[in-house]
């Protein structure tokens, strides 16, 4: 029995050394890269001059999103657009549109992302002349017609401005809300010249 324990002993050990010897190596070895690009950064798909309209329940316009380029990434499914334009409309209201240099559309485009020279301009109406207003950055959320940052806006209507730091824009209700650091002129309409 003893010969047949030391004659075992040497082939327990070379097999715990080879068992050994494999774990280690699946332990040490890199996983395999993935080559179907899925994890990259570029764009799976280009779209020049594009127009995206969405209509309300009874058909009618609610908001357009243009842009001269568009660039879809799978990887964030998120989509960068060059030069977006994109405009609130609504039967018996002034038209809102709001542009920059460059933005980001999520995936289901209910997030709007204006960067670079944001440019906001609302249509004149019959009482009130067009406003204008600029700021660095401005995120657009199309479907409850409302838009907001918290960066530095100037606002202009006529001979009226005003600046602060954060704004709230409501198409819906017509209210543009700024947050602090508020300074402004108001020209009035009653004034003589």
């Amino acid at each position: 029995m003893r010969n047949l324990v030391s004659a075992l002993f040497p082939l327990g050990l070379l097999g715990a050394l080879a068992a050994l010897t494999f774990w280690l190596s699946r332990a040490v070895e890199l996983p395999e890269p993935d080559r179907s690009g899925q994890f990259r950064h570029d764009p799976d798909y280009v779209v020049d001059k594009f127009t995206v309209r969405k209509l309300d329940k009874q058909g009618v316009l609610q908001h357009v999103m243009q842009a001269d380029q568009m660039q879809h990434f799978p990887d964030t499914d998120n989509s960068e657009v060059v030069r977006p334009r994109a405009q609130f409309l609504k039967p018996g209201q002034p038209t809102t549109t709001m542009s920059a240099d460059w933005g980001t559309i999520n995936s289901d485009a209910s997030v709007v992302e204006l960067r670079n020279n944001v440019h906001i301009h609302r249509d004149a109406t019959a009482d009130r002349e067009a406003m204008e207003g600029s700021a660095p950055d401005l995120t657009i959320y199309p479907d409850a017609e409302t838009a907001h940052t918290k960066s530095p806006v100037r606002l202009a209507q006529g001979k009226t401005w005003i600046t602060g730091t954060g704004l709230d824009l409501d198409n819906a209700t017509m209210t543009t809300i700024l947050h602090s650091r508020v300074t402004g002129e108001f020209a009035s309409k009653y004034r003589k010249h």
